[in-house]
């Protein structure tokens, strides 16, 4: 009686273990399939978390690299971005033009103002990015320069292209 309850035992742990494992499976090719996804789409969606006007001297840039072309076999594409300004519950788009690959782009607030209609040059405005680049391997950065010209980075994050579909819990990546 006790050999058939012990086997009876082990085959629960094991049948435990096994369902175990393959949760695990799931949710590793779950995790590695939204990477895999968003780096080889041809549209990247970046987030920037801070975006702000001309305070005292303070001065905001926007940088957009097109990252295409490298030394590891990827097409080269040109494509435009799109940037997305949400400012006090307000969307303002508007296209940044094209950007060729291997090119870094630097965007000024007045720049950013005419692309959007947004005007963030007014002392204490502050808002957040979207950009929606149709090339792969999109990438961006804000940076604040303070009047004595330090500057801050703030790195864009990349949005997965199924973030609006996701099941789990939101995931920006670098």
């Amino acid at each position: 009686m006790k050999k058939i309850l012990l086997a009876a035992f082990s085959i629960k742990n094991i049948s435990v273990c096994l369902l175990g494992a393959a949760l695990a499976l799931v949710a590793y090719q779950h995790f590695w399939a939204k990477r895999i996804l968003a780096q080889s789409t041809t549209t990247t969606r970046i987030y920037i978390p801070w975006i702000g006007g001309s305070d005292a001297g303070y001065t905001s840039l926007l940088s957009v690299q097109n990252t295409s072309m490298d030394p590891y076999g990827t097409t080269p594409a040109t494509g435009t971005c799109t940037a997305d300004v949400f400012y006090l519950g307000t969307d303002y788009s508007g296209s940044l033009g094209t950007i060729a690959p291997g090119q870094v782009t630097i965007f000024t607030e007045a720049q950013i103002a005419t692309a959007t209609g947004v005007a963030l040059a007014n002392s204490g405005q502050r808002g957040y990015m979207f950009l929606t680049c149709n090339f792969p391997y999109a990438h961006a950065q804000a940076l604040l320069i303070n009047p004595g010209g330090v500057v801050s980075f703030i790195p864009g994050l990349i949005v997965p292209p199924n973030r609006g579909f996701s099941t789990g819990p939101e995931q920006l990546l670098q």
